[in-house]
């Protein structure tokens, strides 16, 4: 029996990550996702076994910039653990993407962790699309060598990408 796209919805649903910096990968995430939930809203989190180049303050001003399109889409920020976060506002439901295999493996060991932690919260991985190569680590090199980024970033955020990555 096949459903229509109004009848599967989660309310809060959140897309977490250090987004330094959001990618055209993100986004593109953030449109496939947002159809299945009231509310999508991306948190960005600073990792503590990463050094992020871009302050949080402005990778939630970028992101919002992207995503000032859709309408159920927010920008948030978090500190901590991302199961607290879920308990905090009550999210339904965790959006996470995967390239390939191996990152898929490492996102199910989270997607557990994060069920166990915040009560029965599920994660939803969505795969990557025909953009499975762009990551931030990528789009960061590449800025950094003033090389093009072509459409590896959302367009809105762009120039401020290549300013601030390319002065590393």
């Amino acid at each position: 029996m096949q459903q229509n796209e109004s009848s599967v919805r989660f309310g809060l649903a959140v897309f977490s990550g250090t987004f330094d910096p959001f990618t055209a990968g993100h986004l593109d995430l953030v449109e496939r996702a947002r159809r299945f939930c009231s509310e999508l809203r991306i948190v960005v989190f600073d990792n503590s076994s990463k050094t992020p180049v871009m302050p949080k303050g402005e990778r939630m001003t970028l992101i919002g910039r992207a995503v000032e399109h859709l309408d159920n889409v927010t920008v948030d920020t978090g500190e901590g653990l991302l199961a607290d976060y879920c308990i905090l506002h009550g999210v339904d439901v965790i959006i996470r993407g995967v390239r390939n295999g191996f990152q898929f493996e490492e996102e199910s060991v989270m997607a557990e962790l994060n069920k166990r932690l915040s009560c029965g919260v599920e994660t939803i991985f969505f795969p990557a699309t025909e953009l499975r190569h762009v990551s931030s680590t990528l789009v960061r090199e590449i800025a950094r060598y003033g090389g093009d980024l072509g459409d590896l970033v959302p367009p809105e955020i762009k120039e401020d990408i290549e300013k601030t990555y390319g002065s590393q």
